[in-house]
């Protein structure tokens, strides 16, 4: 959208949009029509049809400084390929300023401000990346030579004017600055988008005193570890579930080791014997790995732990499963009860099955009685179960816990909010990041007048910038090592909350400026080692919403969203969200 060419039009909030269009048309001096209003709204125009002219501007969530359209053309605009879908030419070992023009492209609010700039006389970088961003998003080039811009950069920055392997974030971070010296303001376009700030905060032991301090940030370094990373689904004998992370090595190379990294990192009191690991396809047990099963061939999607008591020589296991009574299938995976091998009765099982219950209708409100309980003799046949009807169930052979639609649609809802995209990888460094820790030296206290032991903590300060980069540190540049570290990190593609790693002791922030949370919107891939190695992005194009691969001159669609986060990430791209 070109925000250049724009009436301003004030109206009453509690009008209706009927009046609203009335007004727009006598604004622009235009013979009324009775077409679609279309409001702009997260990068996209959202249709408004004349049937609804009675409802006002405040039921319809039109906002103060909204952009509206009545001259926009739908059918042409999808006909049209998304703008910006333009490769650019490696130049010389380029292809890291490529993926860097590539990522920063695709950030809506920063484009359009470089656009909307006027007077570049005394900016020649700004002029020429603003010729660039237009040439790209005028879709008549499939690729551009950046010879330009890149000349004035290297005028300014003599270091890459050598045409060698640069880094990614060391260049978008000094190209940032570079745009910002040329505007000569203390707030700039930079500051205003990129900008956030970090709370210090050291803490004396001996004396309790804190010193803190307020510092500006554009870029997030988290720290990695050279460690391979597995996610696992993990289901409690309780029904509890959820995706946890495992960091292991190259040593881990079979089910028993992996499930010993798992008791470690995660489930220290219980034994190998209590997790029994399995292939789930659609949520329904496919395989039963033994200990010595090698990972090479395990799907990591379809492995799961699978919590279970231990048995004594008289007793054994049956599965439990949950099942949606319009389908008759699986709505989630099953648990692992525990039964006499002979004569088993109700009594044996209702503990373990109330258990179940309680979670059910924990996540859903349900109440008890919307569950259905069936168990099933040795011919898989199912038969209500309960007190009064089965007290002896000599030959069971599993159970069945049927839900009805309705519990199952909120249910499902849940885990795929909290636990399909988990993620947990990037919040853990996150966590790690914003943990507070001993300071490695010792602290001079002002108050104690000596070297002390003290804990250090930073927290981000509100407001969060618009724009949130985050650089997974991926090279290791010291005296003990010097390599790049290749560990798979999941991040989600929304929803990143930042919530929990904020001060909460300003309350004189305007509600606007409250948001927490973030959509990636670009990453910054880096393939190969550090004497060698080639970058390339993934960004989302603002029009259509879908996934891009940049690799230089070369632009194609991505398959899915989740060939998105690979182990290449090396620069993540987040846009704060706006409502």
């Amino acid at each position: 959208m070109d925000r250049t060419d724009c009436e301003t039009l004030t109206i009453e909030y509690l009008c209706t949009l009927g009046v609203l269009r009335e007004e727009a048309y006598v604004k622009l001096n235009k013979p009324p029509k009775n077409r679609p209003i279309y409001k702009w709204n997260q990068d996209t125009w959202v249709k408004f049809d004349s049937d609804i002219d009675n409802m006002t501007l405040c039921h319809l969530c039109f906002e103060s400084y909204q952009y509206i359209s009545i001259d926009y053309d739908e059918v042409a605009s999808n006909s049209k390929p998304p703008a910006a879908l333009c490769g650019l030419i490696n130049l010389g070992n380029t292809c890291f300023m490529n993926s860097v023009f590539q990522c920063l492209n695709n950030i809506p609010k920063f484009t359009q401000s470089i656009l909307e700039l006027h007077d570049e006389q005394n900016a020649p970088i700004i002029c020429e990346y603003k010729n660039l961003i237009k040439k790209m998003c005028s879709r008549k080039y499939e690729a551009i030579r950046p010879s330009s811009l890149l000349c004035n950069i290297q005028d300014s920055l003599p270091r890459y004017k050598t045409y060698r392997q640069q880094d990614a974030q060391e260049f978008m971070n000094h190209f940032l600055h570079l745009i910002h010296a040329e505007l000569s303001m203390k707030n700039t376009i930079i500051t205003n988008i990129f900008y956030g700030q970090i709370r210090s905060t050291v803490k004396c032991l001996g004396c309790a005193q804190a010193e803190t301090n307020n510092e500006p940030f554009t870029f997030l370094p988290l720290p990695i570890t050279n460690y391979n990373q597995r996610c696992v689904r993990y289901i409690k004998a309780d029904g509890e579930q959820r995706l946890v992370s495992l960091e292991v090595d190259s040593s881990v190379i079979t089910v028993g080791e992996l499930v010993d990294c798992f008791l470690k990192q995660h489930e220290p009191k219980l034994t190998r014997k209590r997790i029994q690991v399995v292939q789930l396809v659609n949520h329904s047990v496919e395989t039963v790995y033994d200990s010595g099963r090698s990972l090479r061939y395990i799907p990591e999607k379809e492995l799961a732990l699978i919590e279970c008591s231990e048995t004594t020589t008289r007793e054994r296991h049956i599965w439990c499963q949950f099942i949606h009574h319009s389908t008759n299938t699986a709505f989630r995976p099953p648990i692992i009860l525990t039964c006499p091998d002979e004569n088993c009765s109700y009594l044996h099982l209702s503990e373990q099955i109330d258990q179940v219950l309680g979670h059910l209708c924990s996540i859903t409100n349900a109440p008890m009685s919307t569950c259905d309980v069936y168990w099933l003799n040795r011919k898989r046949k199912p038969s209500k179960l309960n007190i009064t009807t089965n007290p002896d169930l000599p030959y069971i052979s599993g159970v069945h816990i049927e839900m009805t639609t309705k519990w199952v649609d909120i249910y499902k809802q849940h885990y795929r909010i909290n636990h399909s995209n988990d993620n947990s990888r990037l919040a853990n460094l996150l966590t790690d990041f914003f943990r507070e820790d001993y300071l490695d030296d010792d602290y001079h206290c002002e108050k104690c007048s000596k070297l002390t032991v003290a804990r250090h903590k930073s927290d981000l300060c509100l407001p969060l910038p618009h724009v949130l980069i985050i650089q997974l540190k991926r090279f290791t540049y010291d005296v003990n090592s010097n390599q790049k570290i290749d560990t798979y990190i999941s991040f989600p593609l929304y929803d990143l909350d930042l919530d929990e790693y904020i001060v909460k002791d300003n309350t004189d922030i305007p509600e606007k400026n409250l948001q927490t949370k973030y959509d990636l919107v670009a990453v910054s891939n880096h393939t190969g080692g550090l004497t060698s190695g080639h970058y390339t992005a993934y960004s989302k194009n603002p029009q259509d919403g879908n996934w891009y691969s940049f690799d230089d001159d070369v632009v194609r669609q991505l398959n899915s969203d989740n060939n998105v986060v690979t182990k290449n990430a090396y620069i993540l791209v987040y846009v704060q969200r706006t409502s």
